[in-house]
Order: structure tokens, then C-alpha cells, then sequence
């Protein structure tokens, strides 16, 4: 890898047009989650104080969360995904090329696509914590059971299930369970944005590669949701959203999820790769 090459591109691409979009969607979706949260018609029971409770994939009250896991590919492809597009589009390719080679040119696009992607796909999330805590400045435990021995239901609020993958990390230390749900999801996004940089290489209209993360994750989610087993564990819009719900026998199949996601996002991401290489040599 090249680091100059890395340094350049997450330079142009933090400083660009496209993080202040990220921004300002990122400010819209916290908007959303707020508002759909306090204005609706239901009424939240009373609970400890904690900036989670207004922020998105641990409040299962607002609409926040949901826009977030859908549109969370095309905003990781939007930072990180068009790194080698554009570097064809303006005509640097040939120029970069000449200084190194082409597996050391896409290695560090793909290396530099990973972390804006990640950002990209993290900065609503982040954000809203961001905003959330300096609004309320706490952090309790809240029970997550939402059922009693007897099968009778708790009208208790409920943040995070005691049935969600994710309840042992919540109930055992908070700001880890914040930490791990926060790396999964720059990973995750990071994935999607070397899937779009891998996928621009057979592209050659602009902008196209920023729909393919967004098209092949609603198309794993529609092919999830149609099956039966818990296969609808397995997209990330739903094993990354915490709301109630959930049952115990669900639980193994959110870390199934978790797995053929990254799994299935490095082959998707490494096949366009092999077929442009053996192209080259050929």
C-alpha cells in the first residue's frame, strides 16, 4: 500500500461535498428519530435517565433507526466508494499508475474506501450520540426483560431486550456494548464501500457504483425476510436494530448474521477484484 496515496484520498473526501451531505442527512435522520419519538401518539413510561434513550438502534420508539440501517450502504458508498471512480473520471489514474503499480493503486483505495466508508456509514450514529449526550448527560442500566415468569407482559420501558444478542454486552458494561455495536458498524460499513470500489471498476457510468452496496443489501434483506428458520436474522437492518420482540432462539442466528455479512461483503468486495486482475494479465 501506498500512504501518501491513502493520505490524499481521506484528505479530499472528509474535506468534500459529499461528508457535508453525509452531515446534514445524518442531521435529518437524528430529527426524525427525536421527533417520531416525543411527538407521537404513545406514551413513554418513566425510566432512568440515558442519552441512549434518543438514540437511534437503541430506541425502538423513533423512525430514525430504520432510515438509518436502510440507507446506511449508499452513505458508506457515497465517503468511501467512488475513490478509484473518480480518480478515472478526472483522469489521475494513469498519472497515479505511473508511479506505482495497479494492485499497490487499488490496494490503497480500497485500504482509504474502508475507513471513509466506515465514517460514512458511522456518522449519523455517532452524531446522535454525540448531540444526545451533551443533552443528557447520563448513562443507567435499564432492565430489558419485558416478561414475567408467568408469561405476563411488563409495562416497563424497554431499551435493549433481554432477548437481543447485543443484552449480555449492554447488561454487563454499557459503554462497551456502545463501543462493539460502534466498531460492527464501521466495519460493516466499511465493507459496503470497498463492494462499491471493487464493483466501479466494471462501472463506467459515474455515480452508479454508490447504488450497488444500496441494491445488493435491500436484495439480501428481501431474500432474508421471504424465508422461514430465522433467515430474517441475517441482514443488518435487522440484527443491528435492538427493539424488543425478539425471542431466544433468534439470538444464535443474529451472530450467524453478523458473520455471513462480513463473510459474504469480503466475496462480493474480492471476486470483481480477481476478475479485473486475471483480465489485466490476460
Amino acid at each position: 500500500m501506498n500512504g501518501s496515496i491513502i493520505r490524499r484520498q481521506l484528505r479530499s473526501n472528509l474535506l468534500s461535498g459529499r461528508m457535508a451531505i453525509i452531515i446534514v442527512l445524518s442531521v435529518g435522520m437524528i430529527v426524525v428519530q427525536w421527533w417520531t419519538t416525543h411527538q407521537a401518539s404513545f406514551v413513554l413510561y418513566d425510566h432512568e435517565p440515558t442519552f441512549l434513550a434518543d438514540v437511534m438502534l437503541f430506541s425502538q420508539f423513533g423512525s430514525g433507526a430504520g432510515l438509518y440501517l436502510f440507507l446506511m450502504p449508499f452513505l458508506a458508498a457515497l465517503l468511501g466508494g467512488s475513490l478509484v471512480a473518480e480518480e478515472r473520471h478526472w483522469k489521475r489514474a494513469p498519472f497515479v499508475i505511473s508511479r506505482c503499480d495497479r494492485p499497490i493503486f487499488l490496494c490503497s483505495s480500497l485500504c482509504a474506501g474502508f475507513l471513509l466508508g466506515g465514517i460514512g456509514g458511522l456518522m449519523p450514529l455517532a452524531l446522535n450520540m454525540l448531540v444526545m449526550g451533551i443533552v443528557n448527560p447520563h448513562m443507567n442500566f435499564i432492565e430489558g426483560t419485558e416478561w414475567d415468569e408467568t408469561g405476563l407482559y411488563l409495562n416497563r420501558y424497554v431499551l435493549v431486550s433481554s432477548k437481543s444478542w447485543a443484552y449480555p454486552l449492554y447488561e454487563r458494561n454499557q459503554w462497551l456494548c456502545v463501543a462493539v455495536i460502534c466498531l460492527l458498524v464501521f466495519v460493516i460499513s466499511g465493507l459496503f464501500a470497498t463492494l462499491a470500489i471493487s464493483s466501479s471498476l466494471f462501472i463506467r457510468r459515474r455515480h452508479m457504483e454508490l447504488l450497488v452496496p444500496f441494491t445488493l443489501s435491500l436484495l439480501w434483506w428481501l431474500f432474508t425476510t421471504s424465508g422461514k428458520g430465522g433467515r430474517d436474522q441475517w441482514t443488518h437492518i435487522i440484527f443491528l436494530n435492538f427493539a424488543p420482540a425478539t425471542v431466544d432462539e433468534l439470538r444464535a442466528q443474529n451472530y450467524v448474521g453478523i458473520a455471513l455479512s462480513i463473510i459474504l461483503l469480503l466475496l462480493a468486495t474480492s471476486i470483481p477484484l480477481l476478475i479485473k486482475g486475471q483480465r489485466d494479465v490476460s
